[in-house]
């Protein structure tokens, strides 16, 4: 009586060793089917917020890892200068639509006239422009999604976001435009990209 019952067991067990692993988890159509996004390819896939809001990590296309340590060299030099406060040399790295909207747009209407520079605007403005000083980058960016942009008096130009781990345990993402080939930042400060 036992041994029939071992047996059944047994055979049950292999029924179900069996079953498992010959369903839709080797059907790589329903695997692809079933994963966020499954034509997203490359280090952008690392930002991805299942039911958030994905525009940045799916804006255009990845950009190539000699693309990625241009802008990275940018973007640390640029938050040396941000967490130093050296707002002339901060603003050395904006992007000319950047430095307008944040000067003309902001800072001159604000003031009623009287701030007229962009290094004078980002000393009005403190941390509401500039965000907490801090340098979070632990290295390169992870991810740089390029596409094309408007940039100052509505002329496209190749516009991207950078995407990086930050040393604080966060995800940033901080918004750059290429003019004259090179990588300009877009923002004051990093966006934190809120899983």
């Amino acid at each position: 009586m036992v041994k029939p019952a071992l047996g059944a067991v047994v055979v049950l067990m292999i029924i179900t060793a069996l079953g498992c692993g010959s369903g839709d988890s080797n059907n790589t159509d329903a695997n692809a089917n079933s994963r966020l996004y499954p034509w997203l390819k490359g280090p952008s896939r690392e930002f991805l917020v299942p039911g958030g809001d994905n525009v940045v990590q799916t804006y255009g296309e990845e950009a190539s890892k000699q693309e990625r340590e241009r802008a990275s060299q940018v973007i640390a030099l640029w938050m040396k200068a941000r967490a130093a406060q050296d707002w002339q040399k901060d603003c050395g790295f904006f992007s000319r639509a950047y430095i307008h909207s944040l000067v003309a747009t902001d800072a001159t209407q604000v003031t009623n006239g009287k701030v007229k520079t962009c290094p004078a605007a980002l000393a009005y403005f403190g941390h509401l422009a500039s965000g907490s000083y801090k340098n979070n980058l632990t290295g390169e960016i992870d991810s740089l999604r390029v596409g094309e942009g408007q940039g100052v008096a509505g002329n496209p130009v190749t516009s991207g976001y950078a995407q990086y781990h930050g040393n604080d345990g966060k995800d940033w993402v901080i918004p750059v435009e290429k003019e004259g080939g090179e990588w300009k930042i877009a923002k004051a400060a990093p966006i934190n990209r809120l899983r």
